[in-house]
């Protein structure tokens, strides 16, 4: 019997994966039935915040 071996996840679909778990998380996100889109714009920018100061170590200064 063969074991299902699944190939390993492209940068692209970790990086999909990633911005579907963002989007999902917000709070005040809300979807029209035609397919518009609305949000908080202080949520959005909570969000920012709290992500550059997370990743910050990333950025070198020069």
């Amino acid at each position: 019997m063969k074991l299902f071996s699944r190939r390993p996840k492209t940068v692209w679909e970790i990086q999909e994966e990633q911005f579907i778990l963002a989007i999902n998380s917000l709070k005040t996100l809300r979807v029209t039935d035609r397919g518009g889109m609305s949000i908080d714009p202080s949520e959005l920018r909570e969000q920012v915040i709290q992500e550059r100061e997370r990743l910050k170590y990333l950025v070198r200064r020069g």
